[in-house]
């Protein structure tokens, strides 16, 4: 019984949880530690921070936690398939769609826009970051974080499609640089 309130529990989070696996950290905190005291705030701290360590995504990481700690394996199972149906059946319906529409001139434009409106989120979200750790406006001088530096251009060269050979000599020079700094 507890590994079914589990599965529809994290159903609902997972039809809710849009943007990201990071959007379930509110959600849970208000249902397992405000509203049914099922976690103290100190076992909810423990479940981010095991689900940081870990390997995956967040959300997945939480669920599996969760379960387990209501109803050992099998609650772990059910509140990861719980979690991971909406998104399954979402993708399947879109797919089928997809596959149906692929060549029709409307629907290539679309996920044209698609890839560069992503480009350009990330690009905007290296901006973003480029302005609060690599460079340092304080005291009317620019400080530029050199290893950072490396890692957005590292960044951009995936984005941009460069050889993994090309970007494995890039990041060797970059950590041969940052070494002599």
């Amino acid at each position: 019984m507890i590994a079914l309130s589990l599965f529809l529990q994290f159903l609902k989070y997972g039809l809710l949880c849009f943007g990201g696996g990071y959007m379930i950290i509110p959600l849970l905190y208000a249902d397992l530690v405000e509203k049914t005291s099922t976690l103290t705030p100190e076992s909810y701290g423990n479940l981010l921070a095991v689900s940081q360590m870990t390997p995956g995504a967040v959300s997945v990481n939480t669920a599996t936690y969760v379960g387990f700690m209501q109803d050992s394996v099998w609650g772990s199972i059910a509140a990861t398939l719980g979690l991971c149906t909406p998104t399954f059946i979402l993708c399947v319906i879109i797919l089928s769609f997809l596959n149906f529409y692929k060549n029709k001139p409307w629907a290539i434009g679309f996920l044209k826009g698609i890839k560069w409106a992503a480009f350009i989120m990330i690009l905007s979200a290296v901006i973003l970051f480029a302005k609060i750790s690599v460079l340092d406006f304080s005291n009317g001088s620019i400080k530029i974080n050199l290893l950072e530096l490396g890692i957005m251009a590292v960044a951009i060269c995936l984005a941009k499609k460069v050889p993994f050979t090309v970007l494995l000599l890039l990041s060797a020079c970059i950590g041969w640089g940052v070494s002599y700094l």
